[in-house]
Protein backbone atom coordinates (compact mmCIF):
# COMPACT_ATOMS: atom_id res chain seq x y z
CA UNK A 1 0.00 0.00 0.00
CA UNK A 2 2.92 2.35 -0.56
CA UNK A 3 2.05 5.53 -2.52
CA UNK A 4 2.63 5.85 -6.25
CA UNK A 5 6.28 6.45 -7.13
CA UNK A 6 5.55 9.91 -8.55
CA UNK A 7 3.08 11.00 -5.88
CA UNK A 8 4.18 13.23 -3.02
CA UNK A 9 2.28 14.60 -0.03
CA UNK A 10 1.60 18.30 0.48
CA UNK A 11 3.40 20.83 2.67
CA UNK A 12 1.37 19.81 5.74
CA UNK A 13 1.33 16.75 7.97
CA UNK A 14 -2.27 15.61 8.22
CA UNK A 15 -4.31 13.91 10.93
CA UNK A 16 -7.83 12.43 10.95
CA UNK A 17 -9.16 15.59 12.63
CA UNK A 18 -7.52 17.82 10.02
CA UNK A 19 -9.02 15.74 7.21
CA UNK A 20 -12.47 15.90 8.81
CA UNK A 21 -12.16 19.67 9.17
CA UNK A 22 -11.25 20.01 5.50
CA UNK A 23 -14.15 17.78 4.43
CA UNK A 24 -16.56 19.81 6.57
CA UNK A 25 -15.38 23.26 5.43
CA UNK A 26 -12.11 24.09 3.60
CA UNK A 27 -12.31 27.72 4.80
CA UNK A 28 -12.39 26.61 8.44
CA UNK A 29 -9.39 24.38 7.67
CA UNK A 30 -7.53 27.42 6.30
CA UNK A 31 -8.24 29.57 9.35
CA UNK A 32 -7.33 26.79 11.79
CA UNK A 33 -4.31 25.08 10.25
CA UNK A 34 -2.81 27.52 7.75
CA UNK A 35 -3.57 31.02 9.04
CA UNK A 36 -3.47 29.49 12.56
CA UNK A 37 -6.00 31.92 13.98
CA UNK A 38 -6.61 30.98 17.64
CA UNK A 39 -10.06 29.52 18.18
CA UNK A 40 -12.29 30.05 21.17
CA UNK A 41 -11.69 27.23 23.64
CA UNK A 42 -14.57 25.76 25.60
CA UNK A 43 -14.92 23.42 28.54
CA UNK A 44 -15.78 20.55 26.14
CA UNK A 45 -12.22 20.58 24.76
CA UNK A 46 -10.64 20.42 28.22
CA UNK A 47 -13.07 17.74 29.39
CA UNK A 48 -12.21 15.51 26.43
CA UNK A 49 -8.49 15.87 27.12
CA UNK A 50 -9.01 15.01 30.79
CA UNK A 51 -11.06 11.87 30.09
CA UNK A 52 -8.64 10.54 27.46
CA UNK A 53 -5.64 11.13 29.73
CA UNK A 54 -7.22 9.34 32.70
CA UNK A 55 -8.27 6.34 30.59
CA UNK A 56 -4.80 6.12 29.07
CA UNK A 57 -3.22 6.05 32.53
CA UNK A 58 -5.78 3.51 33.77
CA UNK A 59 -4.60 0.61 31.61
CA UNK A 60 -1.17 1.80 30.49
CA UNK A 61 0.34 2.47 33.91
CA UNK A 62 -1.91 1.93 36.94
CA UNK A 63 -3.74 -1.34 36.17
CA UNK A 64 -1.62 -3.19 33.64
CA UNK A 65 -2.70 -6.62 34.92
CA UNK A 66 -5.74 -8.23 36.46
CA UNK A 67 -3.80 -8.73 39.70
CA UNK A 68 -3.28 -4.98 39.96
CA UNK A 69 -6.99 -4.45 39.26
CA UNK A 70 -8.09 -7.09 41.81
CA UNK A 71 -5.68 -5.99 44.55
CA UNK A 72 -6.27 -2.29 43.97
CA UNK A 73 -9.35 -0.11 44.22
CA UNK A 74 -10.01 1.17 40.68
CA UNK A 75 -13.15 3.11 41.64
CA UNK A 76 -11.30 5.02 44.37
CA UNK A 77 -8.34 5.58 42.06
CA UNK A 78 -10.65 6.86 39.32
CA UNK A 79 -12.29 9.31 41.72
CA UNK A 80 -8.91 10.65 42.83
CA UNK A 81 -7.74 11.03 39.23
CA UNK A 82 -10.95 12.83 38.29
CA UNK A 83 -10.76 15.32 41.16
CA UNK A 84 -7.06 15.98 40.60
CA UNK A 85 -7.47 16.28 36.83
CA UNK A 86 -10.51 18.55 37.08
CA UNK A 87 -8.60 20.93 39.35
CA UNK A 88 -5.47 20.95 37.18
CA UNK A 89 -6.96 20.92 33.69
CA UNK A 90 -10.26 22.77 34.09
CA UNK A 91 -10.87 24.56 37.38
CA UNK A 92 -7.63 26.56 37.11
CA UNK A 93 -8.79 28.14 33.84
CA UNK A 94 -10.77 30.97 35.45
CA UNK A 95 -11.62 32.47 32.06
CA UNK A 96 -13.90 29.49 31.39
CA UNK A 97 -16.35 31.18 33.75
CA UNK A 98 -16.65 33.95 31.17
CA UNK A 99 -17.54 31.41 28.46
CA UNK A 100 -19.89 29.19 30.49
CA UNK A 101 -22.34 29.73 33.30
CA UNK A 102 -21.79 28.24 36.76
CA UNK A 103 -24.64 25.78 36.11
CA UNK A 104 -23.05 24.62 32.83
CA UNK A 105 -19.68 24.04 34.49
CA UNK A 106 -21.22 22.14 37.41
CA UNK A 107 -23.29 19.98 35.04
CA UNK A 108 -20.16 19.20 33.03
CA UNK A 109 -18.25 18.31 36.21
CA UNK A 110 -20.92 15.84 37.35
CA UNK A 111 -21.24 14.39 33.86
CA UNK A 112 -17.48 13.85 33.54
CA UNK A 113 -17.33 12.18 36.94
CA UNK A 114 -20.14 9.82 35.91
CA UNK A 115 -18.45 8.96 32.59
CA UNK A 116 -15.22 7.92 34.32
CA UNK A 117 -16.87 5.99 37.16
CA UNK A 118 -19.22 4.23 34.75
CA UNK A 119 -16.21 3.09 32.73
CA UNK A 120 -14.77 1.31 35.77
CA UNK A 121 -18.16 -0.24 36.56
CA UNK A 122 -18.51 -1.45 32.97
CA UNK A 123 -15.14 -3.23 33.19
CA UNK A 124 -16.18 -5.00 36.41
CA UNK A 125 -19.55 -5.90 34.86
CA UNK A 126 -17.89 -7.46 31.80
CA UNK A 127 -15.41 -9.44 33.91
CA UNK A 128 -18.21 -10.81 36.10
CA UNK A 129 -20.57 -11.70 33.25
CA UNK A 130 -17.92 -13.36 31.10
CA UNK A 131 -17.30 -15.83 33.93
CA UNK A 132 -20.99 -16.13 34.86
CA UNK A 133 -21.95 -17.06 31.31
CA UNK A 134 -18.96 -19.41 31.02
CA UNK A 135 -17.24 -17.48 28.23
CA UNK A 136 -14.08 -17.69 30.32
CA UNK A 137 -13.26 -19.86 33.31
CA UNK A 138 -11.94 -16.99 35.41
CA UNK A 139 -11.77 -13.22 35.57
CA UNK A 140 -8.04 -13.56 35.00
CA UNK A 141 -8.72 -15.05 31.54
CA UNK A 142 -11.49 -12.54 30.86
CA UNK A 143 -9.13 -9.67 31.64
CA UNK A 144 -7.23 -10.16 28.40
CA UNK A 145 -10.47 -9.71 26.44
CA UNK A 146 -11.49 -6.56 28.35
CA UNK A 147 -8.22 -4.70 28.89
CA UNK A 148 -6.66 -3.21 25.73
CA UNK A 149 -3.44 -4.52 24.28
CA UNK A 150 -2.28 -0.93 23.86
CA UNK A 151 -3.69 2.23 25.43
CA UNK A 152 -3.27 5.38 23.32
CA UNK A 153 -1.10 4.11 20.49
CA UNK A 154 0.37 6.55 17.97
CA UNK A 155 0.21 5.45 14.34
CA UNK A 156 1.84 7.35 11.51
CA UNK A 157 3.10 7.24 7.95
CA UNK A 158 5.98 9.28 6.56
CA UNK A 159 5.07 8.43 2.95
CA UNK A 160 1.54 9.78 3.39
CA UNK A 161 2.51 12.53 5.86
CA UNK A 162 -0.17 11.71 8.42
CA UNK A 163 -0.32 10.80 12.11
CA UNK A 164 -3.09 9.65 14.44
CA UNK A 165 -3.67 8.40 17.99
CA UNK A 166 -5.72 5.26 18.61
CA UNK A 167 -7.27 5.28 22.09
CA UNK A 168 -7.22 1.50 22.57
CA UNK A 169 -6.02 -1.57 20.69
CA UNK A 170 -7.76 -4.79 21.76
CA UNK A 171 -7.25 -8.42 20.74
CA UNK A 172 -9.70 -11.34 20.86
CA UNK A 173 -9.09 -15.04 21.58
CA UNK A 174 -7.95 -15.54 17.96
CA UNK A 175 -5.56 -12.56 18.27
CA UNK A 176 -7.80 -10.54 15.98
CA UNK A 177 -7.25 -6.82 16.42
CA UNK A 178 -9.93 -4.19 17.11
CA UNK A 179 -9.15 -0.46 17.33
CA UNK A 180 -11.30 1.72 19.59
CA UNK A 181 -11.81 5.46 19.72
CA UNK A 182 -13.34 6.92 22.89
CA UNK A 183 -15.96 9.64 22.45
CA UNK A 184 -17.41 11.84 25.21
CA UNK A 185 -19.84 13.62 22.89
CA UNK A 186 -23.63 13.33 22.83
CA UNK A 187 -23.73 12.39 19.14
CA UNK A 188 -25.23 9.01 19.85
CA UNK A 189 -27.70 7.61 17.35
CA UNK A 190 -28.65 4.59 15.23
CA UNK A 191 -25.99 5.40 12.59
CA UNK A 192 -22.30 6.22 12.66
CA UNK A 193 -21.55 9.87 11.76
CA UNK A 194 -19.58 10.23 8.54
CA UNK A 195 -16.66 12.05 10.19
CA UNK A 196 -16.33 9.26 12.77
CA UNK A 197 -16.31 6.70 9.96
CA UNK A 198 -13.52 8.56 8.12
CA UNK A 199 -11.50 8.75 11.32
CA UNK A 200 -11.85 5.03 11.97
CA UNK A 201 -10.82 3.80 8.53
CA UNK A 202 -7.79 6.14 8.59
CA UNK A 203 -6.75 4.60 11.91
CA UNK A 204 -7.13 1.13 10.36
CA UNK A 205 -5.02 2.18 7.37
CA UNK A 206 -2.23 3.64 9.50
CA UNK A 207 -2.24 0.70 11.93
CA UNK A 208 -1.93 -1.73 9.02
CA UNK A 209 1.01 0.21 7.57
CA UNK A 210 2.83 0.47 10.90
CA UNK A 211 2.10 -2.93 12.45
CA UNK A 212 1.94 -5.04 9.29
CA UNK A 213 -1.47 -6.55 10.15
CA UNK A 214 -4.97 -5.45 9.27
CA UNK A 215 -7.39 -4.94 12.17
CA UNK A 216 -10.62 -6.91 11.95
CA UNK A 217 -12.73 -4.06 13.28
CA UNK A 218 -12.54 -0.42 14.29
CA UNK A 219 -15.10 1.11 16.60
CA UNK A 220 -16.35 4.23 18.34
CA UNK A 221 -16.96 3.73 22.06
CA UNK A 222 -19.57 6.21 23.30
CA UNK A 223 -18.41 6.49 26.92
CA UNK A 224 -21.51 8.39 27.96
CA UNK A 225 -23.77 5.50 26.87
CA UNK A 226 -21.36 2.55 27.27
CA UNK A 227 -22.07 1.47 23.71
CA UNK A 228 -19.80 0.83 20.74
CA UNK A 229 -20.38 1.05 16.98
CA UNK A 230 -18.09 -1.13 14.86
CA UNK A 231 -16.90 -1.02 11.26
CA UNK A 232 -15.58 -4.25 9.71
CA UNK A 233 -12.30 -3.62 7.95
CA UNK A 234 -11.28 -5.06 4.59
CA UNK A 235 -9.11 -3.97 1.70
CA UNK A 236 -11.88 -1.71 0.36
CA UNK A 237 -11.88 0.35 3.58
CA UNK A 238 -8.09 0.64 3.54
CA UNK A 239 -8.14 1.76 -0.10
CA UNK A 240 -10.86 4.29 0.71
CA UNK A 241 -8.75 5.74 3.54
CA UNK A 242 -5.65 5.92 1.34
CA UNK A 243 -7.53 7.68 -1.46
CA UNK A 244 -9.04 10.14 1.01
CA UNK A 245 -5.62 11.04 2.45
CA UNK A 246 -4.15 11.51 -1.02
CA UNK A 247 -7.12 13.59 -2.15
CA UNK A 248 -6.76 16.07 0.72
CA UNK A 249 -3.00 16.32 0.13
CA UNK A 250 -3.62 16.96 -3.58
CA UNK A 251 -6.15 19.68 -2.77
CA UNK A 252 -3.66 21.38 -0.46
CA UNK A 253 -0.96 21.24 -3.13
CA UNK A 254 -3.34 22.91 -5.57
CA UNK A 255 -4.69 25.57 -3.18
CA UNK A 256 -1.41 26.21 -1.32
CA UNK A 257 -1.85 29.10 1.14
CA UNK A 258 -4.33 31.27 -0.78
CA UNK A 259 -7.31 31.99 1.47
CA UNK A 260 -9.78 32.53 -1.40
CA UNK A 261 -9.07 29.10 -2.84
CA UNK A 262 -10.40 27.47 0.35
CA UNK A 263 -14.12 27.67 -0.27
CA UNK A 264 -16.76 28.34 2.36
CA UNK A 265 -19.39 25.69 3.03
CA UNK A 266 -22.31 27.48 4.69
CA UNK A 267 -24.10 25.15 7.11
CA UNK A 268 -25.92 25.16 10.43
CA UNK A 269 -22.63 24.30 12.15
CA UNK A 270 -21.35 27.77 11.25
CA UNK A 271 -23.15 29.10 14.33
CA UNK A 272 -20.77 27.12 16.54
CA UNK A 273 -17.60 27.84 14.55
CA UNK A 274 -15.00 30.03 16.27
CA UNK A 275 -14.19 31.71 12.95
CA UNK A 276 -17.75 32.73 12.04
CA UNK A 277 -18.47 36.47 12.17
CA UNK A 278 -21.32 35.89 14.63
CA UNK A 279 -18.69 34.62 17.09
CA UNK A 280 -16.23 37.41 16.34
CA UNK A 281 -14.33 35.60 13.58
CA UNK A 282 -13.38 36.62 10.03
CA UNK A 283 -15.73 34.27 8.11
CA UNK A 284 -18.84 35.90 6.61
CA UNK A 285 -20.60 32.69 5.52
CA UNK A 286 -24.38 32.83 5.79
CA UNK A 287 -25.82 29.73 7.46
CA UNK A 288 -28.95 28.41 5.71
CA UNK A 289 -32.20 29.68 7.18
CA UNK A 290 -34.31 27.17 8.99
CA UNK A 291 -37.34 25.96 7.10
CA UNK A 292 -40.09 23.79 8.58
CA UNK A 293 -40.37 20.37 7.03
CA UNK A 294 -43.41 19.90 4.83
CA UNK A 295 -45.56 16.89 5.44
CA UNK A 296 -46.29 14.68 2.42
CA UNK A 297 -49.33 13.18 4.08
CA UNK A 298 -52.71 14.37 2.87
CA UNK A 299 -55.23 14.96 5.56
CA UNK A 300 -58.58 13.24 5.05
CA UNK A 301 -61.96 14.63 6.08
CA UNK A 302 -62.25 15.38 9.75
CA UNK A 303 -64.33 12.81 11.59
CA UNK A 304 -65.09 12.25 15.22
CA UNK A 305 -66.49 9.16 16.94
CA UNK A 306 -67.29 7.45 13.65
CA UNK A 307 -68.47 3.87 14.08
CA UNK A 308 -68.55 1.55 11.07
CA UNK A 309 -70.90 -1.39 10.98
CA UNK A 310 -70.37 -4.60 8.96
CA UNK A 311 -72.28 -3.28 5.91
CA UNK A 312 -70.02 -0.19 5.74
CA UNK A 313 -66.90 -2.36 5.78
CA UNK A 314 -68.33 -4.73 3.16
CA UNK A 315 -69.25 -1.80 0.93
CA UNK A 316 -65.79 -0.28 1.24
CA UNK A 317 -64.05 -3.54 0.38
CA UNK A 318 -66.26 -4.20 -2.63
CA UNK A 319 -65.63 -0.68 -3.87
CA UNK A 320 -61.86 -1.33 -3.97
CA UNK A 321 -62.40 -4.06 -6.57
CA UNK A 322 -62.66 -3.11 -10.22
CA UNK A 323 -65.69 -3.90 -12.33
CA UNK A 324 -63.91 -6.93 -13.77
CA UNK A 325 -63.22 -8.28 -10.29
CA UNK A 326 -66.81 -8.50 -9.06
CA UNK A 327 -67.08 -12.24 -9.61
CA UNK A 328 -63.52 -12.99 -8.56
CA UNK A 329 -63.01 -15.34 -5.60
CA UNK A 330 -60.20 -14.27 -3.28
CA UNK A 331 -58.01 -16.77 -1.45
CA UNK A 332 -57.08 -16.33 2.16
Amino acid sequence: MSPDAKWEPSFMRLSPSKINTYMKCPREFYYKYIAKIPEKKTIHLFRGTLVHKVLETLFKYEFRSFKAWEDGDPEKWMQEQFEKGWEEKIAKHKWLWEVHTADEIEAMRLETEDILQNFVKSVNKKLTEMVKWKIYKSKYQAWNAVAPKYAEKWVKSHDYAIVGVVDAVCSDFDNGITLLDYKTSKRYGPTLPEDYYRQLIIYAFLYTLEMGEMPKFVGVNYLRFDDTFFVKIGQNELDEARDLIKMVHDCLKEKMEEEKSYEQVPQNLCKWCSYWKGNGGPCDAEPPKWKPKKSHWKKGPKSENVVLDDSDIESALSGQQGEGDKNKTWDD
